[in-house]
């Protein structure tokens, strides 16, 4: 399955950056805000001299399993370690989710690749999602889709509270 997300921002690359990627590395607690997270760990960082990161995130989470998909998945597979890797000179952040169960079965990467354009900001992410177990992959692929829908709705209303309040901030700091 592809994926593909798409959100948009009427604020400086700069204040989308922090927002987005560098307050969410410093503070995991972002992400146990959504509904289905219920822990998430930054388990490895290293930063180069360049800017670029080696990033690796653990989360655990909760979420409604489909009834087919209950005989091959189980509440405590539902843990996975996030490897990723940002690049500020392409405006990249490139992630892979490795998945503590069944690693074989299930394959999830992409990209999430930042463009600025006349002091708006376009977020994309395109990657591909497949859990290979007949007739109950694609079931188990769309409710995985689902949820990572959800959670990226919930993350980017965050995120554009976060840009606003930066927004008024300076508005004020000018007066």
């Amino acid at each position: 399955m592809r994926i593909h997300i798409k959100h948009k921002f009427e604020h400086p690359l700069e204040w989308v950056l922090k927002v987005t990627h560098y307050d969410l590395i410093k503070d995991t607690g972002n992400y146990t805000e959504l509904p289905n997270v219920t822990d998430v760990k930054l388990t490895h960082f290293t930063e180069y001299p360049d800017g670029r990161q080696d990033i690796e995130f653990t989360y655990c989470a909760h979420g409604q399993i489909p009834p087919i998909a209950q005989k091959v998945l189980k509440p405590e597979m539902l843990t996975w370690r996030e490897v990723s890797k940002w690049d500020p000179n392409t405006m990249v952040y490139s992630f892979e989710i490795i998945p503590f169960f069944l690693k074989k079965l299930f394959f999830c990467k992409g990209k999430w690749t930042y463009t600025e354009k006349r002091n708006k900001v376009v977020l994309e992410m395109k990657g591909q999602l497949n859990f290979k177990v007949p007739i109950v992959g694609p079931i188990i692929e769309k409710a995985i889709f689902k949820e990572l829908v959800n959670n990226q709705a919930e993350l980017y209303a965050n995120h554009i509270k976060k840009l606003e309040a930066l927004a008024r901030a300076e508005r004020e700091k000018d007066k």
